[in-house]
């Protein structure tokens, strides 16, 4: 019996050893949106390379990201995957959304450019200044929403509308229900060919991608070349220094891999993953403060 025991002691002992510590990257929005292919990648690719941590992908969408933010702000081995939404919407709900303080930079994935698709109209030049239009975004208080904004100074006629996800508001304009969306290029431009196509009219940011130009060189604000949106992972300040470091060096070897950069490629995001560990605080300050003065003064109304 003593023998029986202590094989089991011994085997429980072995379980143990063994057993991997789990850590669960939270996706802000929607699993439909090709942004949280970005994540995914990651998440695979970490348990690939190494055998102490078992990286788990999961949602925890609504709110402009505050209801992912708020659970990994309070629930231990939670890493936040989240976009610019994370900074900008506190600046629209002080008191209602997340307290970015709470939070440290651990990994820069990507900025992908926005873009604005229809199915009504081929260019601007269509667009009637006189008309009700609606273009549809993820929510109020988001990055998109900002975009949208921006839009509606030349077009004072344009009715924003809140979707959960840029994914939503894609189908909006495919079902017809509003004449344009903000979105990624990764989710409309497999709908630009065929029959029926869905036309981008324009992006975010201050380069020409596939012949779609510029917002700011149409006439558009010059902010909007600032509001490319990237894609980021965020940890709680109550993480330990050790621990930060040695999650951070199994993202950036992660970040290396073929699959992890072939997943930007959809959204056209232009990688800055291994960005030095000088920078990413740096990054992250900046991003609180450029995003705040984008904000200032747009209404929610």
């Amino acid at each position: 019996m003593k023998k029986i025991l202590s094989i089991l002691a011994l085997s429980l002992f072995s379980i143990l050893a063994t057993a991997k510590e789990t850590i669960t990257v939270i996706y802000s929005w929607t699993a439909a949106d090709t942004a949280a292919n970005f994540h995914r990648s990651l998440v695979e690719e970490a348990n690939r390379i190494q055998d102490k941590y078992n990286f788990v992908f999961d949602m925890r969408p609504g709110a402009g990201g505050s209801i992912a933010a708020n659970y990994v702000a309070e629930t231990p081995n939670t890493v936040l995957a989240t976009a610019s939404a994370f900074f900008v919407r506190p600046n629209f709900f002080p008191t209602e959304s997340h307290d970015i303080t709470k939070f440290r930079e651990i990994f820069p994935q990507c900025s992908a450019p926005a873009v604005i698709a229809s199915k009504r109209y081929k260019s601007w030049s269509e667009v009637p200044v006189d008309a009700k239009l609606s273009i549809g975004m993820s929510g109020m208080g988001t990055t998109t929403h900002l975009i949208a904004t921006q839009l509606v100074k030349k077009y004072p006629n344009l009715i924003i509308v809140p979707f959960k996800s840029t994914s939503e508001a894609l189908m909006g304009v495919l079902t017809g229900a509003t004449d344009f969306s903000v979105n990624f290029m990764g989710d409309s431009e497999q709908y630009t060919k065929g029959s029926d196509p869905v036309h981008i009219l324009g992006i975010t940011g201050n380069k020409t991608i596939n012949n779609v130009a510029t917002l700011s060189s149409q006439g558009f604000s010059k902010d909007l070349e600032l509001m490319n949106v990237p894609a980021e992972l965020l940890v709680p300040t109550n993480w330990t220094d050790s621990k930060f470091t040695e999650i951070r060096e199994i993202f950036l070897k992660a970040g290396r891999s073929q699959s992890v950069l072939n997943s930007y490629k959809p959204d056209y995001c232009q990688s800055n993953n291994q960005m030095s560990d000088r920078e990413i605080q740096t990054w992250y300050e900046k991003q609180t403060s450029d995003w705040k003065r984008l904000t200032n003064g747009v209404s929610l109304k």
